[in-house]
């Protein structure tokens, strides 16, 4: 099918449109950087917490599923961060003013399947309100370690060594043309 070239410029704007509209929309939830974890690995993750409200917030929470644990609770200037065991941790006593963003950073470590889990993060307000919002990580299949690497490279130096013998074998065993006498 041929689209007319105004038809195209058409599509281009509302395309671009759609992007900045989505785009817009798109920062107004947590968001976590990078957005995996391997499985039985650790990542530090930074969460992107905008204030949407028109009070200040003055407290986050994150709580991992099973699966995740929290291994470190990384300072936030201006916060004070308390980590419960190894499932939840709150930054506290500080305060993000309307329309402004916070980064809060906490390394976890996966001990879950491939796959994807989601954080509980909660936004505090001074009056009661808590606001939630899911922030979904892959968990990625764990990286192989040096030793499995070294297993296979053994397996294939093997088969070579025996692929350069049976070679050698059968050249031996081939037999001799006589030499013509002269």
């Amino acid at each position: 099918m041929r689209c007319s070239g105004w038809s195209s410029l058409a599509i281009s704007a509302c395309s671009a449109f759609a992007a900045l509209v989505l785009v817009g929309s798109a920062g107004a939830h947590v968001v976590a950087d990078p957005t995996y974890v391997a499985s039985k690995g650790s990542e530090a993750i930074l969460l992107a917490v905008p204030n949407e409200r028109k009070k200040p917030m003055t407290s986050f929470v994150v709580k991992t599923p099973l699966g995740l644990e929290i291994e470190h609770a990384h300072p936030a200037p201006g916060w004070d961060e308390s980590v419960d065991g190894t499932s939840s941790v709150t930054w506290s006593g500080g305060s993000l003013a309307p329309r402004k963003e916070v980064g809060f950073r906490v390394t976890l470590k996966a001990d879950a399947q491939p796959g994807t889990l989601d954080l509980d993060a909660e936004q505090h307000y001074p009056d009661g309100g808590i606001v939630q919002w899911p922030v979904t990580l892959t968990i990625l299949p764990p990286a192989k370690s040096p030793s499995q690497n070294l297993a296979l490279a053994g397996v294939v130096g093997l088969i070579g060594l025996l692929t350069i013998a049976a070679i050698f074998m059968l050249a031996r065993r081939r037999p001799q043309k006589p030499r013509a006498a002269g």
